[in-house]
Protein backbone atom coordinates (compact mmCIF):
# COMPACT_ATOMS: atom_id res chain seq x y z
CA UNK A 1 0.00 0.00 0.00
CA UNK A 2 1.47 3.39 -1.29
CA UNK A 3 2.81 5.24 2.19
CA UNK A 4 1.21 8.65 1.83
CA UNK A 5 0.48 9.93 5.09
CA UNK A 6 2.12 13.10 6.43
CA UNK A 7 4.31 11.14 8.63
CA UNK A 8 6.16 9.91 5.24
CA UNK A 9 6.19 13.31 3.84
CA UNK A 10 7.98 14.26 7.16
CA UNK A 11 10.39 11.62 6.98
CA UNK A 12 11.27 12.71 3.31
CA UNK A 13 11.61 16.05 4.04
CA UNK A 14 14.16 15.18 6.92
CA UNK A 15 16.16 13.21 4.88
CA UNK A 16 16.50 16.04 2.63
CA UNK A 17 16.96 18.55 4.65
CA UNK A 18 19.72 16.48 7.47
CA UNK A 19 21.65 15.41 4.20
CA UNK A 20 21.81 18.84 2.55
CA UNK A 21 22.59 20.66 5.74
CA UNK A 22 25.47 17.95 6.62
CA UNK A 23 27.55 17.65 3.43
CA UNK A 24 28.14 19.29 0.25
CA UNK A 25 26.65 17.16 -2.68
CA UNK A 26 28.92 14.08 -4.11
CA UNK A 27 28.76 12.96 -6.88
CA UNK A 28 27.92 9.09 -5.85
CA UNK A 29 25.34 10.34 -4.19
CA UNK A 30 22.09 12.38 -4.52
CA UNK A 31 20.17 15.29 -2.95
CA UNK A 32 18.24 12.31 -0.51
CA UNK A 33 21.39 11.05 0.18
CA UNK A 34 20.50 7.97 -1.97
CA UNK A 35 23.17 6.12 -4.21
CA UNK A 36 23.01 7.60 -7.73
CA UNK A 37 22.87 4.77 -10.26
CA UNK A 38 22.20 1.31 -10.06
CA UNK A 39 24.09 -1.40 -8.17
CA UNK A 40 24.64 -3.75 -10.81
CA UNK A 41 23.98 -3.85 -14.45
CA UNK A 42 20.71 -2.00 -15.95
CA UNK A 43 18.27 -4.06 -16.28
CA UNK A 44 17.06 -3.60 -20.01
CA UNK A 45 14.23 -5.24 -21.10
CA UNK A 46 12.89 -5.85 -24.46
CA UNK A 47 10.72 -3.49 -25.74
CA UNK A 48 6.87 -4.14 -25.14
CA UNK A 49 4.04 -3.86 -27.93
CA UNK A 50 1.83 -3.08 -25.42
CA UNK A 51 0.96 -2.96 -21.43
CA UNK A 52 0.28 -6.69 -21.57
CA UNK A 53 3.91 -7.29 -22.72
CA UNK A 54 5.09 -4.89 -20.53
CA UNK A 55 4.00 -6.34 -17.32
CA UNK A 56 4.66 -9.26 -18.39
CA UNK A 57 8.25 -9.01 -19.09
CA UNK A 58 8.75 -6.91 -15.66
CA UNK A 59 7.48 -9.85 -13.90
CA UNK A 60 9.75 -12.35 -15.47
CA UNK A 61 12.78 -10.07 -14.96
CA UNK A 62 12.34 -9.73 -11.13
CA UNK A 63 10.15 -12.29 -9.97
CA UNK A 64 7.63 -9.51 -8.54
CA UNK A 65 3.92 -9.73 -9.43
CA UNK A 66 1.92 -6.44 -11.07
CA UNK A 67 -0.55 -5.62 -8.70
CA UNK A 68 -3.36 -2.98 -9.43
CA UNK A 69 -2.05 0.85 -8.52
CA UNK A 70 -2.97 1.81 -5.40
CA UNK A 71 -3.08 5.38 -6.82
CA UNK A 72 -4.90 7.61 -8.83
CA UNK A 73 -8.10 5.16 -9.35
CA UNK A 74 -6.19 3.43 -12.35
CA UNK A 75 -7.66 0.42 -13.39
CA UNK A 76 -6.05 -2.66 -14.25
CA UNK A 77 -6.87 -2.27 -17.83
CA UNK A 78 -4.37 0.79 -17.59
CA UNK A 79 -1.61 0.15 -15.65
CA UNK A 80 0.20 -2.06 -12.97
CA UNK A 81 2.14 -1.78 -10.01
CA UNK A 82 5.53 -3.78 -8.92
CA UNK A 83 6.96 -3.68 -5.25
CA UNK A 84 10.81 -4.03 -5.58
CA UNK A 85 13.73 -4.35 -3.89
CA UNK A 86 15.63 -0.56 -4.23
CA UNK A 87 18.58 -2.04 -6.24
CA UNK A 88 16.46 -3.75 -8.48
CA UNK A 89 13.96 -0.76 -8.78
CA UNK A 90 16.89 1.49 -9.22
CA UNK A 91 18.50 -1.05 -12.31
CA UNK A 92 15.07 -1.62 -14.04
CA UNK A 93 14.35 2.28 -14.62
CA UNK A 94 18.34 2.66 -15.46
CA UNK A 95 18.23 0.27 -18.34
CA UNK A 96 14.44 0.16 -19.40
CA UNK A 97 12.59 3.57 -18.57
CA UNK A 98 13.60 5.27 -22.39
CA UNK A 99 12.88 1.93 -24.09
CA UNK A 100 9.45 1.64 -22.92
CA UNK A 101 8.88 5.59 -23.13
CA UNK A 102 9.55 5.05 -26.17
CA UNK A 103 6.81 2.33 -26.73
CA UNK A 104 4.32 4.09 -25.35
CA UNK A 105 4.47 2.71 -21.79
CA UNK A 106 5.84 5.15 -19.14
CA UNK A 107 7.89 2.99 -16.35
CA UNK A 108 8.55 4.79 -12.96
CA UNK A 109 8.72 4.56 -9.34
CA UNK A 110 5.94 6.51 -7.21
CA UNK A 111 7.27 5.57 -3.92
CA UNK A 112 10.80 4.86 -2.43
CA UNK A 113 11.06 2.81 0.59
CA UNK A 114 13.90 5.25 2.04
CA UNK A 115 15.87 2.69 2.96
CA UNK A 116 12.95 1.47 5.91
CA UNK A 117 13.31 -2.15 7.23
CA UNK A 118 10.91 -4.51 5.21
CA UNK A 119 9.99 -1.66 2.92
CA UNK A 120 10.34 -1.84 -0.90
CA UNK A 121 10.44 0.64 -3.88
CA UNK A 122 6.90 0.86 -5.72
CA UNK A 123 7.20 0.90 -9.56
CA UNK A 124 4.39 2.13 -11.87
CA UNK A 125 3.65 1.00 -15.09
CA UNK A 126 1.06 3.33 -17.27
CA UNK A 127 0.10 3.04 -20.97
CA UNK A 128 1.26 6.69 -22.47
CA UNK A 129 4.44 8.08 -22.93
CA UNK A 130 3.38 11.35 -21.88
CA UNK A 131 4.70 12.23 -17.92
CA UNK A 132 2.13 15.01 -17.56
CA UNK A 133 -0.69 12.02 -18.15
CA UNK A 134 1.11 10.61 -15.08
CA UNK A 135 1.36 13.47 -12.97
CA UNK A 136 -2.39 13.52 -13.52
CA UNK A 137 -3.40 10.01 -13.27
CA UNK A 138 -1.31 9.72 -10.01
CA UNK A 139 -3.11 13.37 -8.55
CA UNK A 140 0.63 14.39 -7.92
CA UNK A 141 -0.56 17.69 -5.62
CA UNK A 142 0.97 19.73 -2.88
CA UNK A 143 -0.06 17.70 0.11
CA UNK A 144 -0.15 20.07 3.05
CA UNK A 145 0.20 22.62 0.30
CA UNK A 146 -2.74 24.28 -1.60
CA UNK A 147 -1.29 22.79 -4.90
CA UNK A 148 -3.03 20.51 -7.67
CA UNK A 149 -1.57 18.13 -10.28
CA UNK A 150 -2.28 20.96 -13.06
CA UNK A 151 -0.37 23.27 -11.52
CA UNK A 152 2.74 21.12 -11.01
CA UNK A 153 2.33 20.12 -14.70
CA UNK A 154 2.14 23.80 -15.80
CA UNK A 155 5.38 24.85 -13.43
CA UNK A 156 7.50 21.44 -15.17
CA UNK A 157 6.31 22.43 -18.44
CA UNK A 158 7.61 25.91 -17.70
CA UNK A 159 11.22 24.20 -16.50
CA UNK A 160 11.46 22.39 -18.96
CA UNK A 161 11.49 24.53 -21.88
CA UNK A 162 14.15 26.14 -20.65
CA UNK A 163 15.91 23.05 -19.18
CA UNK A 164 14.64 19.96 -20.78
CA UNK A 165 14.19 16.60 -18.14
CA UNK A 166 13.24 13.20 -18.09
CA UNK A 167 10.89 12.24 -15.15
CA UNK A 168 11.19 8.91 -13.86
CA UNK A 169 9.26 9.38 -10.37
CA UNK A 170 6.12 10.66 -9.86
CA UNK A 171 4.46 9.86 -6.52
CA UNK A 172 1.41 11.82 -5.06
CA UNK A 173 3.54 14.55 -3.29
CA UNK A 174 6.93 14.38 -5.13
CA UNK A 175 8.37 13.60 -8.74
CA UNK A 176 12.31 13.54 -9.61
CA UNK A 177 14.01 12.80 -12.50
CA UNK A 178 17.27 14.32 -14.59
CA UNK A 179 18.04 16.77 -16.71
CA UNK A 180 19.32 16.15 -20.12
CA UNK A 181 22.16 18.21 -19.46
CA UNK A 182 23.80 20.13 -16.43
CA UNK A 183 21.77 23.49 -16.52
CA UNK A 184 23.18 26.39 -17.34
CA UNK A 185 22.91 28.18 -13.61
CA UNK A 186 22.41 25.49 -10.93
CA UNK A 187 22.02 28.25 -8.43
CA UNK A 188 18.88 29.97 -10.33
CA UNK A 189 17.39 26.42 -10.72
CA UNK A 190 17.91 25.39 -6.96
CA UNK A 191 15.97 29.00 -5.89
CA UNK A 192 13.47 28.32 -8.73
CA UNK A 193 12.72 24.53 -7.00
CA UNK A 194 12.87 25.89 -3.63
CA UNK A 195 10.21 28.35 -4.11
CA UNK A 196 8.32 25.69 -5.74
CA UNK A 197 8.44 23.01 -3.18
CA UNK A 198 9.90 24.62 -0.20
CA UNK A 199 10.07 21.38 1.64
CA UNK A 200 13.18 20.99 0.04
CA UNK A 201 15.83 23.12 2.08
CA UNK A 202 13.06 22.99 5.33
CA UNK A 203 13.31 26.52 5.47
CA UNK A 204 17.20 26.54 5.41
CA UNK A 205 18.96 29.20 2.89
CA UNK A 206 22.32 27.72 3.42
CA UNK A 207 21.07 24.91 2.02
CA UNK A 208 20.48 26.69 -1.81
CA UNK A 209 24.26 26.30 -2.49
CA UNK A 210 24.49 22.48 -1.58
CA UNK A 211 21.43 21.81 -3.32
CA UNK A 212 22.75 23.99 -6.76
CA UNK A 213 25.65 21.64 -6.47
CA UNK A 214 23.43 18.44 -6.58
CA UNK A 215 21.81 19.73 -9.48
CA UNK A 216 25.31 20.56 -11.17
CA UNK A 217 26.93 17.28 -10.29
CA UNK A 218 24.17 15.00 -11.05
CA UNK A 219 21.53 17.03 -13.04
CA UNK A 220 19.18 15.70 -10.45
CA UNK A 221 15.53 16.95 -10.54
CA UNK A 222 13.59 16.60 -7.04
CA UNK A 223 10.42 18.27 -5.63
CA UNK A 224 8.46 17.13 -2.88
CA UNK A 225 5.96 18.61 -1.34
Amino acid sequence: MAQTSSSIRALAAAILSTFLAAAPAHADTDLRGVPVGPKGPPIALATPKDLAGAVAVVEQATGARGEKLPVGNIPLADGRSFALEPSVAERLLEGSHAAFKKAGIYLFRYERSFGMAGDKDQIGLIQTADANTIIRRIGTAGGRRPLTPDQVVGWLDALAKEEPFDLWEVGVDYVAGRFDRAPKDPVAVAKRCAEFAPDLVAGRASTLDLLAAEIKANRTLYLIW
